[in-house]
């Protein structure tokens, strides 16, 4: 029970935090920050904490490769929910976007490729996203206090409780899987997903694509994070392991945003 409580609490806060940031500064850095390690950190962790540190290392190996289904579930969600683009036809592209990101991963459970092959490859996708989500066009949000949905307390609540939910179900099924079964669920988007639903509820979907486009470029973040874990976890153990691997991650994001800002300028 304190170990199930522990996942709430830290999934839950985390997340809202992130989300609260997301908001103040918008879509594109919604984007951005979708890149950062949150629930695969949370994932990874908690699946080390339960099923041991090898374990968690060498699911990690597999949640990087698995970082292609996290594209195509955002690919998906963006042109799923121009074509069903009203509210009440939200659960097309919901339903469509996670069914993009299990058909991606399921076949990838029987790949073993070495660390070096699957950072290549996964770099290798995140430039092709890119590539074809650099037309997309940048829009600014608009404010409509009658929509439930732009209120932060609804929409970090559903965020942080979607998100939750995930872990909770996520490193529950660890027990059962094996390891690179595991570690490509570790790469579901869970902080991210529920972002994309709040955004088409609140803004609609040239919000949705704006916030997509910057996602790929966020994304290196958690190639970073993953790989560092594969490299700390068995050396470092799971607590240093995790904080060197979040500290990696960070800089690059640091980096990738005084890079970005300086570019616009």
């Amino acid at each position: 029970m304190v170990l199930l409580l522990s996942k709430i609490l830290v999934t839950f806060l985390t997340v809202a935090m992130l989300a609260i940031v997301a908001r103040r500064y918008g879509p594109a850095w919604a984007g951005v920050l979708a890149g950062f390690p949150l629930g695969s950190a949370i994932t990874l962790y908690f699946i080390g904490y339960e099923q041991g540190a090898e374990f968690a290392a060498d699911g990690a190996r597999h949640a990087l490769i698995g970082l292609a289904g996290s594209l195509m579930l955002a690919i998906t969600y963006l042109y799923a929910s121009r074509r069903w683009h009203q509210p009440k036809a939200i659960l097309m592209p919901v339903l469509l976007a996670p069914l993009a990101f299990l058909i991606t991963v399921a076949p990838l459970q029987y790949w073993q490729g070495e660390w070096w092959l699957n950072t290549v490859l996964i770099l290798g996708f995140i430039w092709l996203a890119r590539q074809r989500l650099r037309r997309v066009e940048d829009v600014n949000v608009v404010i409509n206090r009658d929509n439930i949905w732009q209120r932060p307390v609804p929409a970090i609540f559903f965020r942080a409780g979607m998100a939750t939910l995930s872990v909770v179900g996520i490193t529950a099924l660890a027990h059962w899987l094996s390891p690179s079964q595991a570690g490509l669920l570790a790469a579901f988007p869970v902080s991210f997903f529920p972002v994309l639903i709040i955004l088409q509820l609140s803004y609609g979907a040239p919000v949705v694509a704006a916030t997509v486009k910057q996602y790929p470029g966020g994304l290196v973040a958690m190639v970073i994070y993953i790989v560092l874990v594969g490299l700390t976890y068995p050396i470092a153990g799971l607590h240093w392991g995790t904080a060197l691997s979040l500290a990696g991650a960070t800089l690059y994001l640091i980096g990738y945003a005084i890079t970005t800002r300086k570019l616009r300028a």
